[in-house]
């Protein structure tokens, strides 16, 4: 690529890190989605939400921190990140993906609320003077105004997306010391298929494959490709948080719905329910997969649904677990693993676990209603 540019690039942290979730005590190896845009000759973050991610799951390297929650609510007030370091100091951090004359105010506000509920006091000194930091592209000169006359230790970072030959970084630098640590933005472009007759994909899922290793990327293409071209009845119905398929938002045969805990879209499919009064009723059932085979299975009526694989629920630390979901009462908790012989119940002619088998006995029970 040359100097100038304008595009949008799709990028993936494959880093292996921990990272906690806001108001929640799981951990583990997650993907970081990071999307690029540049006009001209300078490139950015597309969204504040791109550059929290990527910061949160690069703390030791680029502040020598360790990170204790994002997005973290205390006293009414969102933090966007709260961590700490060696000498076990309250780190509250801020960040801006655009230049804001306020973030001194935030940040006092943050400070007042967690030295008031004080969480974290295995892990912070409260004793100790904190460290509030805000990082952004630039500061406005009321942001040095509102500092000089603040008693609290503030920091103020500014960010680059360079772009060299061996691909991009993302560097902060020091404004007051002008001390700097990069990172590489290891990139993975999303190759879109030729297909002159079909829509381009919806941005949020565009957004959600930048997330993902090329093959996955490509098998989540070509399902939706499969699904539009099944019946020219089928149109891809775009809502807040969904992307449905079918005939309007009321006769969806296969949806694909998004959460902010995890950058996956996560799988629903009308297909039948397993009821013997009721042999033919059609049921939205949460689908886990690798996108190539079906792992587990639920009936979830609306929304996400609180079912989970058992072997996430061993992953919730047992002081955090809340057992008593786990049995009895009106929903679902435990989903269930996929069998093959569950494929011919959905319409399969054969015991298969092929997630395209099962999408297609998906679309067969829909064209059938019409």
């Amino acid at each position: 690529m040359g100097d100038s540019c304008i595009g949008t690039w799709h990028l993936v942290d494959t880093d292996d890190r921990s990272l906690c979730l806001s108001g929640d005590s799981r951990s583990g190896s997650l993907a970081y989605a990071a999307m690029l845009i540049c006009t001209g000759v300078h490139w950015s973050f597309e969204n504040e939400r791109a550059l929290e991610s990527i910061v949160a799951g690069h703390l030791p390297d680029l502040l020598s921190l360790k990170l204790l929650h994002r997005q973290y609510l205390c006293q009414g007030e969102i933090c966007d990140l709260v961590a700490t370091n060696a000498d076990r100091q309250l780190v509250i951090i801020e960040l801006k993906n655009n230049e804001d004359r306020y973030v001194v105010q935030q940040l006092t506000r943050y400070y007042e609320s967690l030295t008031l509920e004080r969480p974290w006091l295995d892990q912070i000194n409260y004793t100790q003077p904190a460290r509030l930091i805000a990082i952004a592209p630039s500061f406005h000169r009321h942001n040095f105004i509102d500092r000089k006359y603040n008693r609290l230790n503030l920091e103020f970072f500014t960010f680059q997306v360079i772009q060299q030959q061996d691909g991009f970084w993302l560097q902060l630098s020091s404004v007051d010391t002008h001390d700097t640590a990069s990172i590489p933005l290891n990139y993975s472009e999303v190759n879109l298929p030729p297909a002159d007759d079909l829509p381009a994909p919806p941005q949020r899922l565009l957004e959600a494959l930048g997330a993902m290793p090329p093959d996955v990327q490509q098998n989540i293409l070509a399902l939706r490709d499969r699904v539009l071209r099944f019946d020219p009845r089928i149109q891809e119905v775009e809502t807040a948080q969904s992307i449905g398929y079918g005939r309007g938002q009321k006769n969806w045969c296969v949806e694909l719905s998004f959460d902010c805990k995890q950058s996956d879209p996560i799988l629903f499919l009308w297909l039948p329910l397993l009821s013997y009064r009721r042999k033919k009723a059609i049921g939205r059932h949460r689908i886990w997969t690798d996108w190539t085979t079906v792992l587990y299975w639920v009936h979830v009526p609306s929304g996400l649904g609180r079912a989970k694989p058992m072997e996430e629920w061993q992953q919730i630390p047992p002081e955090k677990h809340p057992r008593k979901y786990l049995t009895g009462g009106k929903f679902k908790y435990v989903a269930d693993r996929f069998s093959p012989n569950i494929a011919l119940h959905f319409g399969c002619t054969e015991q298969t676990a092929s997630l395209q088998a099962i999408v297609d006995a998906a679309l067969q029970q829909w064209q059938a209603k019409l």
